[in-house]
């Protein structure tokens, strides 16, 4: 009993204990009015005059400079601290987390995010680094797309590669201005660039059929690297290894090509062996290019591919194979096998009538080194050649069906397989020939080409076997590093009538390179500005500049299943 009466005076003692303290907060707490507040100096963001609504072209530099206001005064810029965030602004947005664009109070930023029918929202965070108050304003973003047709440029910039989107109003007619998407693979890849130093860029698109979407690809090379990059906003896709169903030993490519609508196999020279990529609608390997293609039993000797690739306008199932390559041990022209093997053979010419292999030459024998090799107007082929000592420039007869029906419905062999060397021309005689760096087929004019010199171009009449210079001089010190006609090599209906009227030279004074922009006349290859004010046929359209050195340049095409894409 004893134990229960101590055990309620101990709770009552305890309840007594805290009442106390209960008493004591209330006073502090009183207390504690009788001191002055500190009003905070709140931040907020003016309204810009423009609104809170921002639109930019994907790529392009978005620039806000937010005009702050203070409740009791202004504050020192150094008690500040900014942060820009960026987030599709979609309830069904799974994003981890938002993108900090800058942590500066002005928004100077690229802006890479792929164009969205959903707006994004831009964020500012304003924070008194004294207090820690932080203000928030919110943007929404419209992100358009800006990628269509164009040329991409790829360069050498001080040791990097890089890889530029250029398009004129007169390149790509849906655009209101040019457009110029400095390092656009770099803003694409999160800064990256691929190593090595650059070789070259291309494009093919493959019609396929029209219920089968078309494959578009766009790649990219240096002697090290190798990727495909999506043409509609420059991610990278795959790269080196991943492109190959069995790795090769050396990455060092030279060329990868597929130039007809009609052929779907892209061909690539790798380390000076060639590769084959089958992309016809019924038997498609994806994006992997096969192992080394072999020779068959109609060729012997070690072989070495130059990097030019040849493919007809007609179908491989007519002509008997879908490209042609020069192999430059054995100085001779090679087919590659036509059937849509993952690693189709490589194969020989007939052998040639001797009054063609006498009056012109023989494609099993050409016996000289190739310094480059086209496709003109009729899908004639031609390439040039040295002995060491002059220059040849040779015309060949490769889109040629295998066989030819008679009076009689007979199918037969058709007779030009056996003589398909067409004509030779003493390229040395002509001016700037032995200088020539570059050479550019149109797909208009039957009897030019275009070539440049290091300071000069040139078109080059087959018929009368003479040059004529075509521009004034370029300014000193510069020197032509790559030319381009505009050839759009598949079905873009906007683009039909622009086809083949300009062409593009890069240039290169030590610093800096420059694009010109030239209109030229489609079936002659002259210079043709008709619009100049002063009159001059050979000004350019556009110069422009702040380019590396430019060593390699393509045509990129929308294609009629882009736009959904961008």
């Amino acid at each position: 009993m004893r134990q229960t009466v101590n055990s309620r005076k101990g709770g009552v003692a305890l309840l007594c204990l805290a009442l106390a303290q209960l008493l004591m907060l209330h006073s502090c707490y009183e207390d504690k009015g009788n001191y002055d507040y500190t009003e905070l100096n709140e931040i907020s963001v003016v309204t810009p005059a423009a609104g809170t609504h921002f639109a930019v072209d994907r790529y392009d530099t978005l620039r806000i400079e937010p005009q702050l206001a203070f409740t009791k005064g202004q504050m020192a810029e150094e008690q500040l601290s900014y942060k820009w965030e960026m987030y599709l602004n979609d309830w069904a947005n799974t994003e981890a987390q938002s993108l900090v664009l800058c942590e500066e109070r002005t928004l100077n930023t690229m802006i890479t995010r792929p164009a969205s029918t959903t707006d994004y929202a831009l964020v500012l965070t304003v924070t008194d680094r004294q207090t820690g108050v932080a203000y928030r304003t919110h943007y929404s973003l419209s992100i358009q797309p800006s990628v269509l047709s164009g040329l991409m440029v790829l360069q050498d910039d001080g040791g990097r590669c890089r890889l530029d989107y250029l398009a004129s109003t007169y390149a790509e007619p849906a655009f209101a201005a040019n457009r110029h998407i400095k390092d656009a693979y770099a803003a694409a890849n999160n800064g990256q660039s691929l190593k090595g130093t650059p070789r070259g860029v291309s494009f093919s698109l493959v019609e396929k059929s029209s219920y089968e979407p078309q494959v578009k690809n766009l790649y990219v090379w240096t002697d090290r690297q190798v990727a495909r990059v999506s043409s509609a906003d420059f991610t990278l896709e795959h790269a080196d290894n991943d492109l190959f169903m069995v790795a090769p030993d050396v990455i060092d490519v030279s060329q990868i090509e597929r130039s007809q609508s009609n052929n779907y196999v892209t061909i690539m020279v790798n380390n000076g062996q060639a590769r084959a990529l089958n992309q016809q609608a019924t038997l498609s390997y994806g994006y992997q290019f096969s192992r080394e293609l072999k020779p068959n039993s109609s060729l012997t000797g070690e072989m070495r591919f130059a990097p030019w690739v040849y493919q007809p306008e007609l179908f491989g199932s007519q002509t008997g194979y879908c490209a042609i390559l020069y192999d430059e041990i054995g100085k001779r022209f090679v087919k590659v096998a036509s059937n849509y093997d993952a690693e189709p053979a490589i194969f020989a010419f007939n052998e040639q009538e001797e009054d063609n292999k006498t009056t012109y030459f023989d494609v099993n024998n050409i016996g000289m080194d190739m310094l480059w090799m086209g496709r003109n107007y009729g899908a004639l082929a031609y390439a040039l050649f040295t002995d060491g000592t002059k220059r040849h420039l040779y015309r060949m007869r490769f889109n040629v069906a295998s066989t030819t029906t008679d009076a009689n419905g007979n199918e037969e062999v058709n007779p030009q397989v056996y003589r398909q060397a067409a004509a030779k021309y003493d390229f040395s005689a002509a001016e700037g020939g032995d200088e020539a760096l570059f050479l550019e087929c149109g797909r208009y004019a039957a009897n030019t080409l275009i070539y440049a010199t290091p300071r000069n171009l040139y078109s080059y009449d087959f018929n009368a076997q003479k040059a004529i210079l075509l521009n004034d001089p370029f300014p000193e010190g510069e020197e032509i590093t790559a030319m381009k006609i505009y050839n759009v090599e598949y079905y873009t209906a906007n683009l039909q009538a622009v086809s083949g009227t300009l062409l593009y030279v890069a240039t290169w004074n030590g610093t800096e390179g420059k694009v010109y922009e030239f209109p030229i006349n489609r079936t002659t290859l002259r210079l043709n500005n008709r619009d100049d004010a002063d009159g001059n046929l050979k000004a350019p359209y556009n110069v422009f500049t702040g380019f590396g050195r430019v060593v390699s340049m393509c045509v990129k095409p929308q294609g009629r299943a882009d736009t959904a894409e961008i």
